[in-house]
């Protein structure tokens, strides 16, 4: 079984570590899987697609321009290109993953008489919304892949897709194991004071206001806790340094920036993870991170958050609520019992649960069911109704 894989991206965006994982775990589970990007188009310091396909030495192809933005040459060349590649190389699937390389495959292949298969991974948070462009595409796709059951669902519906070429692989993470170091004194934050930690873009979309409300009530209640604050945005202003100071946390809510180097030890200063909204690709990666490090969680009620964290086991699913986030988090920071409980059955799930080798087996059995079941029928590819 021969694959490629298509990301039309060079950043190290959300959906780029579990594709090039994911195709990391498919060669080891016998696989031939080949994976072609887009090459840095710049001298950019941190971490990109390409140097990590690179570093971890999987098999690539950089003969494809694969440019998400308006590059109508880049276009036309990807799609004469990607036809002969796949021809010359015998491809039995093009595994797709953001919409421009979906749209650039089914546009190269979708008149060829020995067409593979074209599958796509829907990496949105709360499902992919109805176009006519991407009605069609959807019609012409012959495998749909999501990460969370609500994404499959929402898929299904919106596009009317027929559930025998759908697969909902569990969401997977690599444990860290390296060495940490104690980042108390460098935040200013006392031994005894408890930590409720905040990962991602720092966006007004995020649900920030609904965790800052939620960390004032908290902080009326209860003395000695602080909120750490990991990210950036170029909307910060707006969505925390404003309503940190309408809400009076200047000295209770730590900024700590971008990390890279220590973003693991910082992790481990906290007492309790808070997300309300998971971010565009929907697959939760920092909760997902600290729930693998034994950290118990608060989380909203919204995309596949409720299916990460099991409400009342591994912490707790709150609707976006200031007053019963606040509830939450006191009752789990004042019962360690509780807390430590949480801690341990997070680390059971994200560890037995959420392996890239259960992951690309199941993706595996998924390949070839499709090549059994062989392309779409025609009288399967309308568009809603």
């Amino acid at each position: 079984m021969r694959v490629l894989q298509l990301f039309s991206d060079w950043k190290w965006t959300g959906p780029a570590e579990p594709v090039l994982s994911l195709c990391e775990t498919l060669g080891a589970e016998g696989v031939d899987v080949t994976i072609a990007y887009r090459k840095t188009p710049i001298d950019f310091p941190e971490r990109t697609v390409e140097k990590e396909v690179k570093l971890r030495g999987l098999k690539f192809f950089e003969g494809f321009r694969l440019n998400r933005y308006f590059a109508p040459k880049d276009w036309f060349f990807d799609m004469r290109g990607i036809k002969a590649y796949v021809l010359k190389e015998h491809i039995d699937i093009v595994h797709t993953n953001l919409s421009h390389d979906h749209f650039t495959a089914l546009s190269s292949l979708v008149f060829s008489k020995k067409s593979p298969l074209i599958i796509r991974t829907d990496h949105k948070r709360d499902g992919t919304p109805y176009s006519y462009f991407m009605g069609w595409a959807f019609g012409k796709t012959d495998g749909l892949v999501a990460y969370g059951k609500r994404i499959m669902a929402s898929d299904m519906k919106t596009f009317n897709y027929p559930k025998e070429r759908t697969c909902v692989i569990p969401p997977a993470i690599k444990a860290y194991e390296g060495p940490l170091k104690n980042l108390k004194n460098e935040f200013g934050i006392e031994a005894e004071e408890k930590v409720i930690g905040v990962i991602g873009r720092l966006k007004p979309d995020r649900g920030y206001d609904v965790i800052l409300k939620g960390f004032r009530e908290l902080r009326n209640r209860m003395n000695g806790v602080k909120l750490l604050v990991v990210g950036r945005s170029s909307q910060i202003e707006k969505s925390i340094m404003q309503p940190i100071s309408e809400l009076g946390l200047e000295h209770d809510v730590i900024l700590a920036g971008y990390r890279i180097g220590d973003y693991f030890s910082i992790i481990s200063t906290f007492d309790l993870f808070v997300m309300m909204r998971a971010g565009s690709d929907g697959s939760a990666r920092a909760l997902r991170e600290v729930m693998a490090m034994g950290r118990a969680a608060i989380v909203s009620d919204s995309g596949m958050l409720p299916e990460l964290v099991r409400d009342g086991f591994s912490g707790f699913v709150v609707k976006p609520d200031p007053q019963q986030l606040a509830d939450r988090m006191e009752h789990i920071l004042k019962n360690d019992e509780q807390r430590i409980s949480f801690e341990e059955n997070a680390k059971k799930i994200a560890t037995e649960e959420w392996n890239y080798t259960a992951q690309a087996r199941k993706l595996k059995e998924f390949y070839e069911r499709l090549l059994a079941l062989g392309k779409r029928p025609p009288q399967e590819r309308g568009l809603r109704d």
